[in-house]
Parts: structure tokens; sequence; C-alpha cells
């Protein structure tokens, strides 16, 4: 881990007691090599824009209203990237919540591995539902 990444996460990443796993978990994720804070896309990728390192606490709603707590590694416009135990058996749609902002997001989870899953942000689009509508001439 680098100096830069060290000081970005004691400056950025707020830490509870020692007992919270969410502590824990932030701890372990930090303490993974890291080639490069932000890397740029690679040639060929089908991501549209660039990732940003955020490493905030983030709690996934799934069907049922389960909520699972999970961490928000990186963010770009169209989507992110979190870590969470399990990450296998996520369901095809999810809501994201950044604790620290209270924003919530309804995502397609893109791709999974074992701890960690790519979501994809579904474009919210208003609906005229309950409107009312003029006579058919």
């Amino acid at each position: 881990m680098t100096a830069l990444h060290t000081r970005y996460i004691a400056e950025n990443v707020p830490m509870a007691p020692k007992n919270d796993r969410m502590a824990q978990r932030i701890a372990s994720i930090a303490a993974r090599p890291v080639a490069a804070i932000a890397p740029p896309s690679k040639p060929g990728s089908k991501r549209q824009n660039e990732r940003r390192p955020v490493y905030r606490q983030g709690r996934l709603t799934v069907a049922g209203g389960v909520k699972i707590d999970c961490i928000i590694v990186d963010v770009s416009e169209n989507g992110a990237r979190v870590e969470l135990d399990g990450a296998e058996s996520l369901p095809e749609f999810v809501m994201l919540r950044v604790v620290m902002t209270g924003e919530i997001r309804r995502a397609r989870v893109a791709w999974k591995r074992d701890t960690a899953a790519g979501l994809a942000f579904l474009i919210e689009r208003k609906t005229g539902f309950g409107a009312a509508r003029s006579p058919a001439s």
C-alpha cells in the first residue's frame, strides 16, 4: 500500500470501534496492496466513465427488504464496485444506499465474484401515473 493510499484512507474513511464488523472489513480492504488508486479504463473496456475511489460504508437492499452491509470501493457515473461477504448470492437487482449521505441508487448486478460485485446504476425515469389525460378526440 502506498503512503498516499494510506493517508487517503485515514482522512476519508470514518472508523468505528474495533469490534465493529464493518470497520474490520474496511481495514482488511485497506491493507491489500494496490497498483494505483484509480486505474484508468483498459482499452476495449465496456466502462464509459472513469472510476473514482470512495471507500464508503454502503447497504444493499435486496428482494424482501433484506439489508446487506457492504463497502463501496469505487464509483463512476454509471456504476459502482462493492465488497461484501457472499457476493455470489446477490440477486440480479439491488438498491445501494450510501450510509454517510443517504443517497440511494437502484442497480443491476453486472458481475459478481467471491467478495466483490459490480453494479450498473439504473436510469430513473419519471412516469406520469395519476396524471390527468386529455380526452381522446
